[in-house]
């Protein structure tokens, strides 16, 4: 028998007014899957988490968190769930410790299990003895990852989570995102980092203008979305012109091209050129992105 997701997300809508949030949304996340959710500013992620936790009801559609539908189990899905919203904030006047504090007492935890967490993200007494206020983008982003993750909740829903962090820090926090997912926890990622949802995602959801393009394993979007071709040549070509294939860069002898037509014919035609070294490397996730975000792929499959 197959395990029920923890996310389950059909026909998802919202619209304010007669503009689009965001339509057509179908996804499912597994249990202790590292779920990315990938899309620029403005493309609709925010506006679905907060569709996920109810802090926004949708147009249409439904969403069950932990096989319950979160208009009628809200409060009880959110205390099984961890939070960082974009551009995390926190109440301003109270001190760093004061907040973590008053974090625990709504979560009816002993701040005792902050501690680990506290020291791991090198949050120092200084620090927590500020005002929220007047503490940095970077310290304020770290007091958001404890908030979120001190409680070992069974789902993590982050929204842009290393926004401020030094790369060190970042590194860390991609560290604890395998801990947790090894304990069985699920979490659902949602960046327009490239870098890292490629680190730490297997599978993503790639969002556009509000609308979901692609929702594949990483790899199957490599290898179906993507060719790429590289080679140099033994000796100058003038006119070189390849069928099937659209000119990307060239340094010295050495080209690069992205495949777009039958590869027969182009193999065909590189076959009476002086190649010295040819090879077809895998795209990285930002060329797949980017394939998926040129306003002329209307049909992005």
């Amino acid at each position: 028998m197959d395990t029920p997701p923890v996310i389950s997300v059909s026909n998802l809508a919202k619209y304010y007014g007669s503009t689009r949030g965001v339509e057509n949304i179908n996804f499912t996340v597994g249990p202790g899957e590292i779920f990315g959710f990938l899309g620029p500013n403005g493309a609709g992620k925010t506006t679905t988490i907060r569709m996920l936790l109810d802090l926004l009801r949708p147009t249409s559609g439904e969403i069950y968190i932990f096989g319950r539908e979160t208009y009628a189990h809200s409060l009880e899905i959110r205390k099984r769930c961890g939070y960082i919203p974009g551009n995390f904030s926190a109440y301003g006047h109270m001190t760093g410790d004061e907040f973590l504090r008053f974090v625990a007492s709504m979560r009816k935890t002993e701040p005792g299990l902050q501690e680990s967490l506290v020291a791991r993200f090198q949050l120092s007494k200084d620090n927590l003895s500020q005002k929220v206020k007047h503490l940095s983008h970077g310290t304020l982003q770290k007091l958001g990852i404890v908030q979120a993750f001190f409680h070992q909740p069974d789902l993590l829903i982050l929204d842009e989570p290393t926004i401020g962090l030094d790369p060190l820090m970042q590194e860390e926090f991609y560290r604890l995102l395998r801990e947790i997912q090894n304990d069985g926890k699920t979490i659902f990622f949602s960046s327009h980092n490239l870098p890292e949802v490629e680190k730490v995602c297997r599978r993503i959801a790639i969002v556009r203008e509000g609308e979901l393009v692609a929702l594949e394993t990483l790899e199957s979007l490599k290898k179906k979305k993507l060719k790429r071709l590289q080679f140099t040549l033994s000796r100058p070509v003038p006119g070189l012109d390849l069928p099937g294939a659209d000119f990307v860069d060239q340094k010295d002898l050495s080209y690069v091209y992205r495949v777009k037509g039958d590869i027969q014919t182009l193999l065909q035609r590189l076959s009476t050129l002086p190649i010295k070294d040819l090879t077809f490397p895998e795209p990285d996730l930002e060329e797949v992105f980017m394939a998926y975000y040129r306003k002329e792929a209307q049909d992005p499959k």
